[in-house]
């Protein structure tokens, strides 16, 4: 009787280990499946943030940096360079093109910081200043570039032998004069630039929404097409000059002074080719997708920025302005 009962207690108790074993085991996978669905979430959030830093981010920090570096380095050397014939409209230009580029130099850091950060904290003011600043020094050095082809182009042809100011004032009142103009012209830009950006956000350089307005739209359309054909025309008139010279001198071409003058000219025409006309021919399809591509617009856009380099292209070419005037 007392083995029997014992049994039967047994029996009795096995329903109750049992219940007890599954539920610690399904426990045990609950809590193990947490665990691994923890795991994967901070590897997901891991592998977002290092991709986000990985894409865009990383090669617009990579270029501003090297933009900032070498053009800081190819201004401080132009400056030393350009000190004679104050009077030459070359010289004049090339001035101004050291200005812009010694702006736009200074609003880099702050891009380089926020690209880093992913966070603006100062004014949003100033982040469209520094925005816009980008778009400035892109259209103002394609504009003192075409100056400087159109001077070098006409002394070639022998229209005029030398383009000077009559004095040096002269050349200072034009300069002048240019600049009133972007100091004019600008606050009513940054009046009107960003205006749907959100303070609160702590976001910049977000600013494709104003490309919904239809004025806004057809300004973009108009200053990307007329740079890709004046690029096209100087870039023309300059294989003309070249074959010309070559079918006047043949094999010996190499040999010419003349030839080799025109090698400043091929450096401006390349550096338009190269970092200025791919952004604006891109600039045309986002346009028409400007709510998607943005991303990938800021890293065109920063190519335009490589036009700083010039400065150093033309310390390296023994002064491009050594003798501005001819």
């Amino acid at each position: 009787m007392k083995m029997g009962g014992l049994r039967h207690q047994h029996v009795a108790l096995l329903p109750l280990a049992l219940s007890i074993h599954s539920s610690f085991c399904c426990n045990g996978t609950m809590n193990s499946t947490m665990n691994q669905n923890a795991t994967t979430n901070e590897t997901d959030a891991s592998s977002n943030t290092t991709s986000g830093m990985t894409g865009h981010r990383i090669a617009l920090v990579i270029i501003y940096t090297l933009v900032f570096m070498v053009g800081s380095v190819g201004v401080t050397l132009m400056i030393g360079v350009l000190k004679s014939n104050l009077r030459s409209w070359t010289t004049v230009a090339f001035f101004n093109l050291i200005l812009v580029h010694s702006i736009f130099l200074l609003t880099i850091p702050f891009r380089i910081n926020y690209y880093v950060t992913e966070n603006w904290d100062l004014p949003l003011t100033f982040c469209k200043v520094v925005s816009s600043m980008i778009h400035i020094h892109m259209h103002v050095v394609f504009v003192i570039y075409v100056i400087i082809l159109t001077i070098h182009f006409f002394h070639y042809f022998k229209k005029v032998e030398q383009m000077e100011f009559y004095r040096s004032l002269h050349a200072m009142a034009f300069s002048v004069g240019i600049w009133l103009i972007v100091i004019i012209f600008s606050p009513v830009i940054l009046y009107h630039y960003g205006t749907h950006a959100n303070a609160t956000e702590h976001k910049c350089f977000h600013f494709a929404a104003e490309l919904g307005v239809v004025p806004v739209w057809v300004c973009n359309i108009f200053l990307s097409i007329c740079t890709v054909i004046l690029s096209c025309i100087v870039s023309c008139i300059l294989s003309v000059i070249l074959y010309l010279m070559i079918k006047k001198h043949g094999a010996s071409s190499w040999a010419q002074q003349e030839f080799w003058a025109q090698m400043k000219n091929i450096s401006l025409v390349l550096i338009i080719l190269f970092c200025l006309v791919p952004y604006h021919l891109y600039r045309l399809y986002y346009l028409t997708r400007f709510s998607e591509l943005q991303e990938e617009n800021e890293v065109f856009l920063a190519i335009t920025s490589l036009t700083c380099f010039d400065m150093m292209l033309v310390f390296a070419g023994k002064g491009i302005c050594h003798r501005c005037g001819g």
